[in-house]
């Protein structure tokens, strides 16, 4: 691979999840310095790749995240780049859902977008360059019936970076979110769990489900400089949809 993002700096939260973890693999093979945080650090699943850094972070914490802002400024002395890939699950009925599981999914997946982006943005807007990108989902505009929490807030992500990709923008900052469809991941497996058995090519007009890859490589294209002119918007990554109304 090109080394596209050369002596760039990248940090990704929720970066031990499937999606996070094959992001910061292809931006370090592309040539970025690229921090990999978590709640919960695996201090083997980046062992072998030295321009992964691995800092433990809770993106539920404001001064958790502003003290690995801060870890990052001393180390790197700048920023690129930031990649917001937190989740939880709460699936089930709506009718079963509590407030706590509500809450948890906005804590960790809303609030933990606004957190990092609210501590970088100070530095992009500084330096007059930066590209921030949200893992969202498609539940944001077609919400599975068991996935109420998560869907409700992939759509508010999604117009968080609207508002901030028009907000910000003139500033030299863009802000875009990827919209995953079915991806094959532990989480994946989860809702496919909950829900009726469905053959994993009828789930999209492609051959689905798609890969974690298929995700980095759409964050790395926002990231990069080909997306110079890409701002305020959702790129899906869905295999085109369900293929079926």
């Amino acid at each position: 691979m090109s080394k596209l993002f050369e002596d760039r700096v990248f940090w990704i939260t929720g970066a031990f999840g499937a999606l996070g973890a094959a992001t910061a693999r292809r931006l370090a093979l592309a040539g970025a310095n690229v921090i990999a945080s978590s709640r919960n650090v695996d201090t083997q699943l980046f062992a072998d790749w030295p321009h992964v850094v691995p800092l433990s972070v809770d993106v539920a914490d404001d001064r958790s995240v502003r003290s690995a802002f801060a870890q990052i400024e001393e180390r790197f002395g700048r920023l690129d780049g930031l990649v917001t890939s937190t989740n939880v699950a709460a699936f089930g009925d709506f009718l079963d859902l509590t407030d706590d599981d509500w809450q948890r999914v906005i804590d960790a997946k809303l609030l933990g977008s606004v957190r990092p982006i609210r501590a970088a943005l100070p530095r992009f807007i500084a330096q007059g360059h930066g590209a921030i990108v949200a893992i969202s989902g498609r539940g944001g505009i077609a919400p599975p019936p068991n996935h109420f929490p998560g869907s409700s807030v992939n759509a508010a992500l999604d117009l968080l970076v609207q508002g901030l990709g028009r907000r910000y923008g003139p500033l030299g900052v863009r802000v875009n979110a990827v919209a995953p469809g079915p991806i094959r991941s532990p989480r994946f497996d989860s809702m496919a769990t909950t829900q009726a058995a469905t053959e994993p090519t009828r789930l999209t007009a492609l051959d689905g489900p798609g890969t974690p890859e298929d995700v980095a490589a759409a964050v790395a294209y926002l990231l990069s400089d080909d997306a110079r002119f890409v701002t305020g918007t959702r790129l899906y990554v869905d295999g085109g949809g369900p293929p079926y109304a």
